[in-house]
């Protein structure tokens, strides 16, 4: 009859309000790098470059090192699009999120950014390898297969909301793990200390609603 239909409508109308409300605008990303200049990061130990070039930051050191964020954000959506060197083949760098302990080594979470395990997430002082696991290794493989392209620019983004982190690369889901500790903190950009320089661009953030 004609009010369950007024009903139902009305219920449709409320969820879908209810829906976008729980969705951050689309004007909300902050940008973590400016585009020319490193006002906003810092490094946690001595590098040898650091730098704003064009729209890139480019970071290179012989030993690891993590540059983090002035900004924290507990639940948040953060990407960026990264270039890895060439020269060597095992190089390694993160895109870090919750990170604490701003001088010397941080704790908290990286995105792996690497050809072996690109979008693994892994805890730093916080477990180690949360996936893949070793019981995790040939579906994360099938994943991954020939998704990320070392000579050109890979995108990465992670979605973060109270225990549970989604990594994302090249827009395809790649990791989920619910057993986040739930803690603010902030982002960082890693070189692990062997290879050249590791260039990130497009780096933005915003806050979930809680």
């Amino acid at each position: 009859n004609k009010m369950k239909i007024l009903r139902d409508c009305a219920l449709a109308i409320m969820a879908f309000t209810s829906a976008l409300m729980s969705q951050p605008a689309p004007d909300d990303w902050e940008p973590l790098f400016d585009g020319k200049s490193t006002d906003n990061w810092t490094p946690n130990t001595k590098v040898e470059l650091f730098e704003a070039k064009g729209d890139e930051l480019h970071l290179f050191s012989k030993r690891n090192v993590w540059v983090l964020s002035q900004q924290k954000m507990k639940n948040f959506e953060v990407e960026c699009e990264v270039k890895i060197p060439l020269d060597y083949r095992g190089f390694n760098s993160g895109l870090g999120f919750r990170l604490s302990n701003e001088k010397g080594k941080p704790i908290g979470y990286q995105c792996e950014i690497d050809r072996l395990k690109p979008a693994g997430i892994y805890g730093i002082g916080m477990g180690g390898w949360l996936f893949p696991t070793k019981t995790k290794h040939e579906e994360y493989n099938t994943l991954i297969k020939d998704l990320f392209i070392a000579q050109n620019w890979n995108h990465f983004r992670v979605v973060c909301k109270e225990s549970t982190a989604t990594t994302f690369l090249n827009d395809k889901q790649i990791a989920k793990v619910d057993s986040i500790k739930e803690i603010s903190g902030h982002f960082g950009i890693q070189h692990h200390g062997k290879g050249g320089t590791v260039k990130f661009r497009n780096l933005r953030a915003r806050k979930l609603l809680e």
